[in-house]
């Protein structure tokens, strides 16, 4: 018998114990997923939105001809980013003051 063999042997018949321990209970806070989705979706058009506007105001006022267009450009893209920026915060204040708390009971798995 190889050495192996006889440390395969020795490990089958020794006995092994493990312990687990688990709180009674967990207690898990959960978000509600349309209002992230929200969140996510005008956080990224505030993005967007921003640097579009500032990219027109920086031609509007660079330029010397003050094109009616540019200025028409840049207002629409910050109030879009005004109305976006304002719904991100209010998707987040919902998102974070809106948890769910769910508990389970680990009595029942023993």
């Amino acid at each position: 018998m190889s050495k192996s063999e006889q440390n395969l042997k020795k490990l089958e018949t020794e006995n092994t114990k493990v312990e687990v321990s688990l709180p009674s209970r967990i207690q898990i806070e959960l978000v509600q997923g349309n209002e992230l989705r929200h969140y996510e979706i005008f956080s990224f058009a505030s993005s967007l939105l921003l640097s579009t506007a500032v990219g027109f105001w920086t031609g509007y006022l660079t330029l010397q001809n003050n094109s009616k267009s540019l200025l028409a450009s840049a207002s629409a893209f910050s109030i879009l980013f005004f109305v976006s920026a304002i719904l991100a915060c209010y998707y987040r204040q919902r998102l974070y003051n809106g948890k769910v708390t769910k508990v389970a009971n680990l009595d029942s798995f023993s």
